[in-house]
Order: structure tokens, then sequence, then C-alpha cells
């Protein structure tokens, strides 16, 4: 095993630029970041064309949006604890990008929210999530897989946004439950994109 690595390909790094004034909202991407991100998701599902659900939206620009802020003006107001259930019926994703605050002190100040619960919020995820479909958590922190049982690791985006700041990470968790490997059959088991962590 070396930097060449099927493992160390899973990983890139980008260095973006902060985001252009004037910019009063705490937790801004850095800019291009929803861009690139978007579009790495799109050529990791062979598609550009997709469902996407922006999760914790901020001042995101794409896809259906849901915040608990209601200033950012989402589609749709909700507790991402809880937010499939006030979903139209039926509704579902194939890329959903969600950018969490990176703590709970931040939750509360910026949100005036309580406790983070990773494994319930990426829980409401998955039950949008479609077959094969990316689940792309931002952050500061190397998340954990929420489901090893439900999801693989196929991407992880190391950002850098300026010097003496944390850099980000863009984890794509790919969906492959058993259930759909089922009823999708060889031709989700049969791509080389399912290979374990």
């Amino acid at each position: 095993m070396g930097y060449k690595s099927e493992i160390q390909n899973k990983n890139l790094a980008w260095f973006l630029p902060r985001p252009r004034p004037p910019f009063t909202y705490k937790g801004v991407m850095p800019l291009w970041g929803e861009e690139w991100l978007l579009e790495l998701a799109g050529d990791l599902l062979g598609k550009q064309d997709y469902d996407l659900l922006s999760l914790f939206c901020g001042l995101c620009k794409q896809g259906f949006r849901i915040d608990i802020n209601p200033d950012v003006k989402p589609d749709l107001v909700a507790d991402a604890h809880n937010f499939v259930d006030l979903l139209p019926a039926g509704m579902m994703f194939d890329v959903i990008l969600a950018d969490p605050p990176y703590s709970d002190e931040e939750a509360k100040q910026l949100y005036g929210t309580g406790k983070l619960n990773y494994k319930k919020w990426t829980s409401e995820c998955i039950r949008v999530l479609r077959p094969n479909g990316l689940l792309i958590v931002y952050h500061k922190l190397m998340m954990p897989n929420p489901d090893p049982k439900k999801f693989i690791v196929v991407k992880r985006v190391f950002l850098g946004i300026r010097t003496w700041h944390l850099p980000r990470v863009a984890i794509y968790f790919q969906r492959r439950d058993a259930e759909f490997i089922h009823e999708q059959g060889d031709a989700i088991t049969s791509n080389p994109k399912w290979k374990e962590n």
C-alpha cells in the first residue's frame, strides 16, 4: 500500500478562496465549494442531472433546501432530526449535501438549538436517499460512517480555505444497504465503485 493505492485514490485536496464579502452569515462555504462538491457527486453517479437535497442549507443555493433558520429562506423550515414527514409524500433524492454546525456550541450559537444527534439526522437522510445515492457530509472533522451496513465511503475531499484556519472535509457516503443490493442485483454488486472502504 502506498499513496497510489485504491484507498488513497478516494482522497482529494482542494484549496478554495474565502467567500467574497459582504457575507455576515457565519459558516458559509468557500467560493465554488458547493458547485465543485455537487459536480463531483454527479461524476460519481455518472450523471449531472439529479435530485438534490441541501440539508442545513444555510446560504447554499442549489437543490431542495432545508434549514431551521427562516432567515436563509429555505424551501422548508425544519429541524434536521425530524424533517422527512414534512416533505411531500414520496419525495426522494439522489444526493444529499449536509453542512451541519460543527459543534453543539455552534448549533446553540447559530440556531439556538440543542445538541446535534448525528445518528438521528443521518437516519432521516437514509429514509429519503435513493439506492446508490450519495450522502455528502461537510464538516471540520472526519465524520464516521453513519451506518456501515448501509453506506461505504467513495470519496473524501479535504478543503483548505486560508492559513491559520481549520480545513474542512466532505465525505461522500454511497448507499449500498442489503435490501437495495438485492433489488438492484448485479447492476450494483458488479460496479467497481461498490468496493469496501
